[in-house]
């Protein structure tokens, strides 16, 4: 009776073991493919950190790691887009016809309001980047121009119209309509600007560049520092 009241035991014990070793694994599973299908949102008006994956053409494969071949790889990756602003804004459009040039004649009067997403989208030219190791002292210095801002993305299609009006004898043109979008453009990057896009691109890069530097030689012998062109210029 004694040995079956231990056996019982023991197969109560392994039985809990392996319920709770199915549950662990139901969860990990759970939060695994939770955390593949709730991306993160975007809000709007808001900078979104961008780390690409660049395709590099490593050099001198089973060689001996030097500068200029760290330099030749960061080289290679050209101008990357390492942060991103997404904002939505509004452009609007008046005209009114005018008498003699001076005297506004009302039902001439045209506008609009619209209002469009897009994006501002800021990096690095990594061809520009220089590098400077030393064996002795167990250093990587890596120079990075500074950060610019590389284009500014208008999603034509999120064109949403909000108000317009049409004046007598004058319509809107096409001139007119690009002038919008032109000014539009104009203030997305002012805007980008403001919530520090440029620092975020400068910060990025540094990831990438510690990211590949640190993949080609031993970061437990060598220390990596990265020195943005901006940040030099702001020294001075």
């Amino acid at each position: 009776m004694h040995i079956k009241e231990r056996s019982k035991t023991k197969l109560y014990v392994v039985s809990i073991v392996i319920v709770s070793v199915l549950v662990l694994g139901v969860i990990v599973l759970w939060l695994a493919r939770r955390g593949q299908e709730s991306a993160p949102e975007q809000s709007l008006t808001s900078e979104t950190l961008s780390v690409p994956t660049p395709k590099v053409i490593i050099r001198n494969v089973g060689k001996k790691i030097t500068a200029q071949t760290l330099q030749d790889g960061l080289n290679d990756m050209g101008f990357l887009v390492t942060a991103e602003y997404y904002f939505t804004d509004v452009i609007s459009y008046t005209s009114v016809r005018r008498l003699f040039n001076t005297i506004e004649l009302g039902i001439t009067e045209t506008n609009y309001c619209a209002a469009y997403d897009g994006t501002v989208n800021a990096g690095i030219d990594f061809s520009g980047v220089t590098v400077e190791m030393d064996d002795a002292l167990g250093t990587v210095v890596v120079r990075v121009p500074a950060a610019e801002i590389f284009d500014v993305d208008i999603d034509t299609d999120s064109f949403r119209l909000i108000s317009e009006k049409s004046g007598l004898g004058n319509p809107v043109s096409v001139a007119d309509f690009n002038t919008s979008l032109a000014e539009l453009e104009s203030t997305a990057s002012e805007k980008a600007l403001e919530r520090g896009v440029l620092e975020k691109a400068d910060e990025n890069a540094r990831l990438i560049i510690r990211g590949f530097v640190g993949s080609l030689v031993d970061l437990s012998r060598y220390t990596v520092s990265c020195v943005s062109d901006s940040a030099q210029e702001a020294e001075k």
